[in-house]
């Protein structure tokens, strides 16, 4: 009842002075407004030397008018729909508007402009004729005459060509190394055989290490799971970014709640901030329980330099190939302001990417934007190894300093987002938000991808762990107690409800800013609640058969590989496409086909249609439809095969040569020490 009464009062408050905003109009209303995005044949107008313009465009009216003061209205729901007084516009202007073509031949820079003036009135002359409404060009993307010659091959890519073939000329050396050396000579190599394929393929199917304290079987498939509700939402995240062919459907479906938990799911990215922190504050916590001596300062250089060695190599290729090659992979309308402007980002900010500073340098700007957790993740690491280290001889008072530490962050977190304005995650994804990237929403920067709006998935994790020690200190088995089984079990179902309904709770339209506020502080707080409850469950002995399985673990050390590649090659999907592209959110996972020729069946069609063109449309609309539930699992399956390789040739390989250099270190060590005893035995004697 109280959940239902604060749900009400916050709609109350976003609704306070939303008079002139439009939450619903009908079918004919909305297909009396501009078409928002529209591409015209780009291949066939650049292959005939026409001029082809992508940019974007701001409308006007002359004088007083009902259908723009419309189109305000419906878009002042900022929330959930477009800004429909700008339109998005990819035109072949030699071919639209021959008429309006510049005179003269003057020089290359003010060709271009010249070039922009034509595809502006171009559009402003079609907007005028079809509206009465005049449109200015705001940004434009790219002009381009004919087909373009690609430039020859610069330094850097060169540099990159080469470093791969010699990655190559080291796996297939060391391959043959190991194939051909016998056991006792290899013992000795190890480090000469770090690149051999064959070995690196038994580590990457090597089962995870078993603990009879501990049951964390289920993080192999819960990373696995997490990681294509990730890519799920980044599919349709990056169908938003680019011209979209129906908008109504998209905005229609906004408040779906399937399409709320898929907009919203990106909190399941706490999960990867808690078992990150969980498992590095277990593994000190066994060495406490041990009795072993820990020291301080060397263990937080080597555990960090290991942290580093683990990501960085497949990561700084990633970067690398994206500031190089990547411009290189296709083409299309979209091509430009989708690919080739992050490559350029990438050649700018690349040092940030190796300091894991992406996140908070140059925030606005974003090369491989999912490459923010990893950056976030580095400086998670860093503050949970002291933390962890500083409460090494606290047993029962940890939990209580990082139970304060967790609620204060939650109130400084409160006290930014209401004095700065900012947003939760389910409005900070609003349509306009994620086609501009996020460059002017300071949510993002603030609480989404700063190490500051995620420390409480790494509180979360460390307090986790620090609790179940004490359950393993005091001999306390949580699996025998009823309750405990049932609430780990149905805190699974709540902590999606929570992802999915959340965003309920601030109502339609503008949020208010304290509701607003309250949510951005709260969502990740509860959520990781809720997922620690479950994964304690998991731990103590509740059944988890599903996740436990233990096929999940080639998945788990593939899915750092597939969080890299996955956006880079969706993207490149995406920005080479002819024609603006379909976007339904609930076909987009559980729908079937059939559903979704049933549900285009009940979209307006102009009534112009003879019944044969109306049933082929149908059957286009059904196989775009199925195309984006194919895309999910196609993305998916790619990046997890595209992941192999990278694992393969540089994970771990980097991962192998540094252990077999730190046992040679050591076994040199070891032996320098006996040096000096052996030497005085023998003058003894």
């Amino acid at each position: 009842m109280w959940a239902r009464a604060v749900s009400l009062a916050l709609a109350t408050v976003a609704l306070a002075g939303a008079s002139d905003v439009l939450y619903e109009i009908s079918d004919e209303q909305y297909y009396e407004m501009p078409t928002l995005f529209h591409l015209d044949e780009y291949e066939r107008c650049l292959a005939t030397r026409g001029v082809y313009c992508t940019g974007s465009f701001e409308l006007s009216p002359q004088g007083p008018h009902q259908l723009f003061q419309l189109m305000q209205r419906y878009a002042a729901n900022w929330v959930d729909n477009f800004n429909h007084t700008r339109l998005h516009r990819g035109l072949c202007v030699s071919q639209r508007c021959r008429q309006l073509a510049p005179q003269q031949h003057p020089g290359q820079g003010e060709h271009n402009a010249a070039l922009a003036e034509w595809f502006e009135s171009c559009v402003n002359e079609s907007t005028m004729l079809s509206y009465n409404l005049s449109s200015r060009l705001y940004q434009l993307e790219y002009c381009r005459r004919g087909e373009v010659n690609p430039d020859g091959l610069s330094t850097n890519e060169r540099a990159f060509a080469g470093f791969v073939a010699i990655l190559l000329a080291l796996c297939a050396v060391s391959t043959v190394l190991d194939l051909t050396l016998s056991d006792h000579a290899k013992k000795g190599a190890a480090w000469a055989l770090s690149f051999s394929i064959p070995g690196c393929w038994r580590s990457l199917l090597a089962p995870p290490p078993c603990s009879s304290e501990t049951d964390l079987r289920a993080f192999d498939g819960l990373r696995v799971l997490c990681m294509m509700c990730v890519i799920i939402e980044h599919v349709c995240w990056i169908t938003t970014h680019t011209f979209l062919a129906d908008t109504r459907r998209y905005e229609q479906t906004r408040r779906a709640l399937d399409a709320m938990l898929m907009a919203n799911s990106t909190l399941v990215v706490q999960i990867f901030f808690m078992m990150s922190s969980f498992l590095l504050a277990h593994k000190l916590l066994q060495q406490r329980r041990r009795g072993e001596q820990v020291p301080v300062v060397r263990t937080f250089f080597d555990t960090m330099i290991n942290r580093i060695i683990r990501v960085s190599p497949s990561y700084f290729v990633v970067v690398w190939f994206a500031a190089s090659w990547w411009s290189r992979a296709g083409s299309g309308p979209m091509w430009t302001p989708l690919i080739e402007a992050e490559v350029n980002i990438c050649r700018s900010k690349w040092w940030t990417h190796l300091l894991y500073l992406n996140n908070i340098v140059y925030a606005n700007d974003k090369c491989l934007i999912q490459t923010w957790y990893l950056a976030a993740d580095m400086q998670l690491y860093g503050l949970s190894l002291l933390l962890t280290l500083a409460l090494w001889r606290c047993r029962r008072g940890a939990i209580y300093v990082l139970t304060a530490l967790l609620a204060g962050s939650i109130a400084l977190l409160f006290g930014l987002a209401y004095t700065w304005r900012l947003v939760p995650t389910f409005v900070m994804h609003r349509p306009e938000s994620v086609r501009t990237t996020y460059s002017t929403e300071p949510s993002f920067n603030v609480l989404y991808q700063s190490p500051l709006g995620n420390v409480p998935g790494a509180l979360a994790g460390l307090l986790l762990a620090h609790l179940h020690h004490q359950l393993l200190d005091s001999r306390i088995v949580l699996s025998k107690y009823k309750w405990f089984r049932w609430s780990a079990v149905s805190s699974v179902c709540v902590s999606a409800w929570w992802v999915a309904a959340s965003p309920l709770l601030l109502g339609r339209g503008a949020p208010g800013r304290g509701g607003a506020a309250a949510l951005a502080a709260l969502e990740r707080p509860i959520f990781a609640f809720f997922v620690g409850v479950a994964l304690l469950g998991a731990m103590h002995g509740v059944p988890c058969s599903f996740l436990s399985w233990r096929g999940w673990g080639c998945g788990a050390r593939l899915s750092f590989g597939a969080l890299l590649l996955h956006l880079p090659l969706n993207k490149s999907l995406v920005a080479a496409r002819l024609a603006p592209t379909q976007l339904d959110r609930q076909s987009a996972v559980v729908l079937s086909g059939v559903y979704g020729y049933t549900a285009i069946a009940r979209s307006p069609l102009p009534r112009s249609f003879s019944s044969r063109e109306h049933h082929g449309y149908l059957l286009v609309a059904a196989a775009i439809r199925r195309v984006q539930i194919l895309e999910w699992f196609g993305v998916a399956s790619v990046s997890y095969l595209a992941a192999l390789p990278l694992a393969l040739c540089v994970e771990l390989p980097a991962q192998r040569l540094h252990r077999a250099l730190s046992a040679l270190r050591r076994r040199s060590h070891a032996q320098s020490d006996a040096a000096p005893h052996d030497t005085r035995q023998k003058t003894d004697l």
